[in-house]
């Protein structure tokens, strides 16, 4: 019997609800073989992370080419990392091996406790991991961060097209966007205007931050809504197009579960579309399944510890 792989590649969360322990549960979960790296070791329970420790580059090098040399995933989760030095690593491996189905969860930082990413860690993740990867998927204060160490704000639109994105974006039918721009061989000086868009990244919406991310690090960009205000939850793909410059975003909305025990939310959304991924599922497919296995893992409320204990990564399975 042929399995599909997974290799997550982040830190340890002794705890058991997020992290490598996290990722590998729901892995399992999603019917796949999990494989762990791990990029640094937490002092954490469920009141938060108190102490960070880096694992050291050369052995960080050492667990992930031991591992590629003999088991070649079929996709690979990337979370926590926590200094320039393992992003390069990470990177020259992915490269080397030509490594497909890289999903990148940029931790920042936990919910509570000490930080993980610095600026210059995020900043090298930006320029060198962002774009050899499949998905990112930040959160919307991650998104934020992100589109401000890039300046997005300085980014240029040509003036049409970014009249019709706004224009669709504050429309009620938001499940897919495509917007038509002038022919790139265009000539220049037939080409509209350029406009310049200004404003911090606070004051962006969600699939706009998804488009000047992914439009700035060449990559697909997964917002996720669990951040935002209100009884739902919507979460806004943006994938690139070869039939015109703005893209498309697509959005997955779900219910808010109300839980004291939500540790691991985000690890196990990316690991379950990187498993589902591995397993053949396109990216829309493997979202609106982590939505699924996310959600049923938040509504089962398992009381662990005595803070923001951990989801169930069981429970999608025992429905």
């Amino acid at each position: 019997m042929k399995i599909p792989t997974v290799l997550s590649i982040a830190g340890s969360d002794p705890s058991g609800g997020a992290g490598i322990q996290g990722d590998i549960k729901t892995i399992f979960a999603e019917g796949c073989y999990g494989m762990g790296v791990v990029t640094g070791l937490t002092v954490q329970n469920t009141l938060g992370v108190s102490d960070v420790m880096p694992v050291p580059t050369d052995f960080l090098y050492r667990q992930i080419d031991e591992i590629l040399c003999d088991i070649r995933p079929d996709a690979i989760k990337i979370g926590m990392i926590v200094s320039t030095e393992q992003v390069d690593v990470i990177v020259g491996l992915i490269k080397r091996h030509g490594l497909e189905n890289v999903i990148v969860d940029p931790v920042i930082a936990p919910t509570s406790g000490a930080a993980f990413a610095s600026e210059e860690v995020m900043k090298s993740m930006i320029e060198k991991l962002f774009p050899l990867s499949a998905l990112v998927t930040p959160n919307l204060p991650e998104a934020k961060r992100i589109c401000e160490i890039i300046g997005c704000q300085n980014l240029q639109l040509k003036d049409d097209a970014q009249k019709q994105y706004q224009a669709q974006v504050q429309s009620k039918d938001i499940s897919r966007i495509k917007i038509q721009s002038q022919s790139q061989s265009q000539p220049q000086s037939q080409a509209q205007p350029q406009t310049e868009i200004h404003g911090k990244a606070a004051n962006l919406s969600a699939p706009e931050l998804a488009y000047f991310i992914g439009q700035n690090c060449g990559c697909n960009v997964l917002i996720k809504g669990g951040h935002a205000e209100g009884s739902s939850v919507t979460d806004y793909l943006w994938t690139a197009s070869d039939e015109n410059m703005m893209g498309c975003t697509a959005e997955f909305k779900g219910d808010r579960v109300e839980t004291t025990s939500s540790h691991g939310t985000g690890c196990a959304l990316s690991s379950s579309i990187a498993a589902n991924m591995a397993k053949g599922l396109t990216i829309e497919a493997a979202i609106d399944r982590g939505k699924e296995y996310v959600t049923a893992a938040l509504k089962s409320d398992m009381h662990i510890g005595t803070g923001n204990g951990s989801i169930d990564h069981g429970a999608l399975g025992r429905k």
